[in-house]
């Protein structure tokens, strides 16, 4: 006769640091340490426990009776991609997790895609408290290029469209014939056109924006030439980029513009000439000097006023005959007006005797 017996093994699972949990098909049947009856076959345990990188543990009624994990803390996993500011997305449920070089806590392996423009889709398995590096691969087409500039930092721009990509240094993938700008503060803009023999790593050296400093009388105003507030006085600096006119203002003197490019010298000169100077007395002298209709006094002879073009003035004074004068740049530095007194004649009238009538 035979007997056929059947039973099972006694098993437990213990864990360092204890305390874990323990799950079967995602739900939670217990801690550590952890005691269980195993029939024939294998069961799949998960270990967890906060802070630490969850295990996996597969038992069979064939192994030891007593299975021990030790778990480990959970630390930063590292994702470095060439180039940089690549996006991380989780593949179950398309999370963006974050942009390289990027770090995550993680405390189970995870499935992610790592995607750019330009470069194909990469996928992988992140797995906890380890160092990554990955080099994207550029699509058919596509150029992938590393730029470095003198001094780092500058922007880099795609010019077709104006969007700023990243800075240097930094690793570009892009179709032949995408012309790129490099803008930093300071600096003349520089330009780069992707091509099929462009190498993989680009030099760019950019060029302090010059510097130019209007000298001249000191306190002069400089103006942009449409007008507006001032900018300054002199002496004034300022970067040229471009073609660029301004124009300088003093009292008493004629203004001038002056037009500025990256080609000019460090230093230049601006000299104002004098407006011209008259003065304008009277005989007698004491008179009023206005404007033509009094519409604003200028004040009383003897008076300087600017001849800066061909100007008319009122002389006038009580009892004396008004008169106007011009005078211009070209006219004798002091000018004499001699008034006239106005004069009066007597009118005899019919039953009006010894009455006076005076014109003016």
């Amino acid at each position: 006769m035979l007997l056929l017996l059947s039973g099972c093994a006694s098993f437990e699972l213990v864990s360092n640091p204890s305390g874990a949990e323990v799950h079967e098909f995602g739900e939670r049947i217990g801690a550590t340490p952890f005691s269980f009856d195993q029939f024939s076959g294998e069961r799949l345990l998960t270990v967890k426990r906060d802070g630490f990188v969850e295990r996996q543990v597969l038992v069979s009624s064939l192994d030891r009776k007593r299975v021990s994990v030790r778990l480990e803390r959970v630390r930063v996993t590292v994702l470095n991609t060439v180039p940089t500011d690549v996006q991380v997305v989780r593949e179950a449920d398309e999370e963006v997790l974050g942009r390289s070089s990027l770090q995550l806590s993680l405390a189970r392996p995870e499935k992610v895609v790592l995607r750019k423009e330009g470069y194909k889709s990469n996928p992988m398995t992140l797995i906890p408290n380890k160092t990554y590096k990955v080099e994207m691969e550029p699509l058919e087409g596509f150029k992938a290029v590393t730029f470095v500039s003198k001094p780092s930092g500058a922007m880099i721009s795609d010019r077709a469209v104006g969007d700023a990509i990243a800075h240097t240094p930094a690793s570009i993938s892009a179709e032949e014939g995408t012309e790129f700008e490099f803008i930093l503060e300071d600096y003349q803009p520089a330009y780069y056109m992707i091509n099929k023999r462009s190498p993989g790593r680009v030099f760019v050296e950019l060029v302090p924006v010059p510097t130019v400093t209007l000298l001249g009388a000191e306190g002069a105003a400089v103006y942009g030439v449409g007008g507006g507030e001032a900018l300054g006085r002199l002496p004034y600096t300022i970067q040229i980029r471009d073609v660029r006119a301004f124009e300088v203002r003093q009292e008493g003197h004629y203004p001038k513009t002056v037009t500025l490019s990256p080609e000019s010298p460090a230093e230049v000169f601006v000299e104002l000439d004098p407006i011209p100077l008259k003065r304008v007395r009277t005989k007698p002298a004491g008179a009023m000097v206005s404007r033509i209709g009094k519409r604003e006094v200028l004040g009383r002879a003897p008076l300087d006023l600017l001849a800066d073009s061909e100007r008319l003035v009122e002389v006038y004074m009580e009892g004396y005959v008004r008169r106007v004068i011009g005078f211009g740049p070209d006219s004798p530095s002091d000018i004499l007006v001699e008034l006239q007194p106005v004069g009066q004649d007597v009118l005899v009238v019919d039953e009006l005797q010894d009455s006076s009538i005076s014109v003016f």
